[in-house]
């Protein structure tokens, strides 16, 4: 369980490590230093790719020794590649090769050593016969040269550490603290480490080398940042990378640094730019800004953005088009549905209006001109006409109160000139649904018949409920077809009948 702790810590770590190295190479450094960076950045990953193969991959004897044998070669050339970066930030990025021979020779040869324990055993003294050594606990001494690789890494840690914090100190007093502050946290790490490793059965979240390696990238960190070690300053180098035409003059318009491509333009032309981006093609535009002791200038591809541009408007035409068409289809099958209704209206109103009709076409048939019935059969024949004119509106148009006051006092005209003086009153205030108009009417017009030669005049009225018809006749007609309730009553020689519209009801 404790080796795949450490396996999937030393998994994190690794990451951390390479995601660094990466800022690292982004950042270009001067060369020199960058090299010497990224070296111990990767001899911080083999350190702890060891470590994990150690625990997790290798069995057996031989391959447990040389993994701790192996242990030693990023130990020892770790503490001079630091002290090698102190050196190089206090003497400005410079260091001879004699003295970068002096400080690696020695952590060559020191790891050297311990790959060939097994020969002379001056790192390690087996207590038992070399195939059975597998540096377990109790099972070895310490030799000389295990105390000398001790004293090496310190000597070159803490060397390496006193130059950078004089450095520091002189250079940029305010990142002196940040150092100060991890000098603080690595002891107090440690500390707690050995705390908790001295407890039984404690589970440790960390260990010593991890403390080690993540101090000493805080220390490289900082002086990154604190401009002690330059980045950032091969622009040539950065312009050369770069994918799009650009150049960064002076004041005076002078070139000082330029991409492999540039835009094609004289001194006169980037003077225009300066006032306003310059369209050199439709897809090409040049730009400038003001920097530091200088312009820039660049030039920008929009061909991309125009191409969907253009895509766009195809799309936005074809939209406009599907939306015609359907407003077109949405139209027609409005259209269509109106005709279908009003063909069954039509329909309708024939099949309503048919008995009426043909009723007509038998007076008129049997209608003789200069017989003594011919006058009368042409004045009923009137009031029928007026009778369909009128249910054909009402069909059409609906049950508003207006068109049936309307459509009685139309055939209560014609009943007049038929001989039957009628008058219709002015309405009460109510609303009545269609079938109740339709209802109202046809009985108006059943009585209305039956009362011509027998009555001289006839008043209408409205009531809350229906119509009141009022007639000097003592006839009282007969109700046969009218589907409204109605009540007769006779007072002083006036008829009155009363057709009462169902409330909340449907007339039958």
């Amino acid at each position: 369980m404790d080796s795949l702790m450490n396996s999937a810590s030393n998994f994190i770590y690794i990451s951390l490590l390479l995601f660094w190295q990466s800022s690292v190479r982004a950042r270009l450094l001067t060369s020199k230093t960058r090299k010497d960076i990224l070296l111990t950045a990767w001899l911080m990953v083999s350190y702890l790719l060891i470590r994990t193969v150690k625990y997790v991959i290798v069995s057996g004897a031989l391959l447990h020794r040389y993994t701790v044998y192996a242990y030693w070669t990023p130990q020892m050339l770790i503490p001079a590649l630091f002290l090698m970066t102190c050196i190089r930030i206090r003497r400005g990025g410079k260091l001879g090769r004699k003295t970068a021979a002096l400080l690696l020779i020695p952590a060559i040869l020191l790891a050297l050593a311990a790959w060939t324990n097994d020969l002379h055993q001056l790192v390690y003294k087996a207590k038992l016969p070399t195939a059975l050594f597998e540096m377990e606990t109790g099972t070895y001494s310490y030799g000389p040269a295990f105390w000398l690789m001790y004293v090496w890494m310190a000597a070159a840690s803490l060397s390496g550490l006193v130059l950078l914090l004089r450095e520091t100190g002189r250079k940029a007093p305010q990142v002196l603290r940040t150092l100060v502050c991890i000098i603080l946290l690595w002891l107090g790490l440690v500390l707690v480490n050995l705390l908790i490793t001295s407890r039984p059965g404690s589970v440790k979240m960390f260990n010593i080398p991890e403390i080690h390696i993540f101090c000493m990238l805080g220390f490289i960190e900082v002086c990154i940042r604190g401009r002690l070690i330059p980045y950032n300053e091969n622009y040539p180098e950065f312009f050369r990378r770069l994918r799009i035409p650009a150049v960064i003059t002076d004041l005076e318009l002078r070139p000082v640094f330029q991409t492999a491509v540039l835009p094609e333009t004289g001194e006169t032309s980037l003077r225009t730019i300066l006032a306003e981006p310059l369209a050199i093609t439709p897809d090409r535009t040049l730009n400038s800004r003001q920097v530091r002791g200088g312009y820039v200038f660049w030039e920008t591809d929009e061909s991309a953005v125009h191409r969907a541009q253009e895509r766009l408007a195809e799309a936005n035409e074809w939209i406009q088009q599907e939306n015609d068409l359907i407003r077109a289809e949405t139209e027609q099958r409005e259209k269509e549905a109106y005709l279908q209704s009003r063909h069954r209206i039509y329909h309708e109103i024939a099949r309503e209006l048919y008995p009426c009709q043909k009723r007509i076409s038998e007076l008129l048939r049997d209608a003789e001109p200069g017989s003594l019935e011919f006058r009368s059969r042409v004045a009923l024949v009137s009031v029928l006409n007026a009778y369909v004119k009128r249910k054909s509106n009402l069909l059409l148009l609906g049950s508003e109160r207006e068109r049936l006051k309307a459509a009685l006092r139309e055939s209560a005209a014609y009943l007049t000139l038929a001989g039957l003086r009628s008058s219709v009153a002015e309405p009460e205030e109510m609303e009545l649904p269609m079938s109740h108009v339709l209802a109202l009417y046809d009985a108006f017009e059943i009585l209305a018949e039956q009362l011509l030669g027998h009555a001289a005049s006839m008043m209408v009225s409205w009531e809350q409920d229906g119509l009141r018809l009022a007639a000097d006749t003592g006839l009282l007609p007969q109700t046969d077809g009218v589907s409204l309730p109605v009540r007769f009553r006779q007072q002083e020689n006036i008829l009155y009948m009363d057709l009462c519209v169902p409330k909340g009801g449907k007339a039958e």
